[in-house]
């Protein structure tokens, strides 16, 4: 079997420089879903707000969850792509080190 060592090295150097960028993007959505406020929380102010007849102030917390809950669901759906990606290129990764050249999707 012949190793093409300088080959591979490229190729797992450029591998996990997207490893690296991937998880960075990664990192910033997990950063954003945790600025969101927790729709528990707003529920009870909700509540509260409408048990003391304030119906502008409820209507208008709950437009802005609602808002919320649809970033909640494009930041879930973006967290799981990128977990995805990540682990096909660490699937790559591991068979680059194991000295296999393989295509690169990039």
């Amino acid at each position: 079997m012949t190793y093409h060592y300088e080959v591979i090295a490229k190729m797992a150097a450029d591998f996990s420089k997207q490893l690296l960028k991937l998880n960075h993007q990664l990192d910033k959505v997990i950063d954003k879903q945790d600025e969101l406020i927790d729709p528990q929380a707003q529920k009870v102010v909700v509540i509260d707000l409408v048990n003391s007849l304030k119906w502008d102030a409820a209507a208008k917390l709950c437009a802005e969850q609602a808002k919320e809950e649809s970033k909640r669901s494009h930041l879930a759906d973006e967290e799981q792509h990128l977990r995805r990606e990540l682990e096909a290129l660490r699937e790559q990764l591991l068979r680059v080190a194991g000295g296999e050249l393989v295509e690169q999707d990039c």
